[in-house]
């Protein structure tokens, strides 16, 4: 991407605060419950604060954080899912207390060495780059770091952006009939979402804040249906 590394830098920040109140909210609750919640590939980069793109890379590495055990893929179909308690370890950098999904490759204390570190280096380097553009230019919307996380419903529908009302934002995450997409504003507007209402909404607000984004959602909607 053509655009400079301090102007990511500034976006990302952006959304830093509702990022911490997601995360906030997750360590909030008992052990009991994060122990037994699965959650998505997308969900858990959402709050790794790294692409799914990495994350798919890390477990096919055996790095951590590790899947659950039972979901932890391998095999086409299969899906990968991930305890909430594992990734409040590793963001934490604490040992990894589930039980070990790689028998054959790895020794669980191994997953769970350098974790913190592993973090850092490997996954807070894509996170400057988490929201490229607050509104996308719509010149490379395939690019994922243009893009903008949002909440998805289980037939695809978009209900809104993951960072739109901090206040809703955990019960829309927790909730096993919702995912994570990340789509560049002209794809996201060009959707079918649950409420119409809210597209529309927002674009009235692209209509302010960014000229032309209509326009080329539009087209882009336009082009899908034409297709059918």
């Amino acid at each position: 991407m053509s655009i400079e590394d301090t102007g990511s830098e500034a976006k990302a920040n952006e959304f830093e605060a509702e990022h911490n109140k997601l995360l906030e909210d997750i360590m909030a609750l008992p052990e009991a419950a994060r122990s037994v919640k699965l959650l998505s590939s997308a969900k858990a980069a959402l709050i790794l604060d790294c692409s799914v793109g990495t994350l798919e890379r890390r477990r096919k590495g055996g790095r951590p954080p590790p899947p659950a055990p039972n979901y932890a893929g391998g095999t086409k179909g299969n899906e990968v899912k991930y305890l909430a308690s594992t990734l409040v370890e590793f963001i934490r950098g604490l040992p990894i207390s589930q039980p070990n999904p790689y028998p054959e490759k790895a020794d669980p204390s191994v997953l769970a060495k350098n974790a913190a570190a592993s973090r850092e280096a490997a996954l807070a380097k894509t996170g400057a780059k988490r929201h490229q553009q607050k509104y996308c230019n719509g010149l490379a919307v395939e690019d994922e770091a243009a893009a903008m996380p949002f909440f998805v419903s289980v037939d695809g529908l978009v209900l809104s952006p993951c960072w739109d009302e901090p206040a809703a934002m955990f019960e829309s995450y927790w909730d096993d009939s919702t995912d994570v997409a990340w789509k560049g504003w002209p794809e996201a507007l060009a959707a079918v979402w649950q409420d119409e209402t809210a597209r529309q909404g927002w674009l009235k607000t692209a209509d302010q804040l960014a000229p032309g984004l209509r326009q080329r959602a539009e087209a882009i909607r336009h082009a899908r249906l034409s297709s059918i």
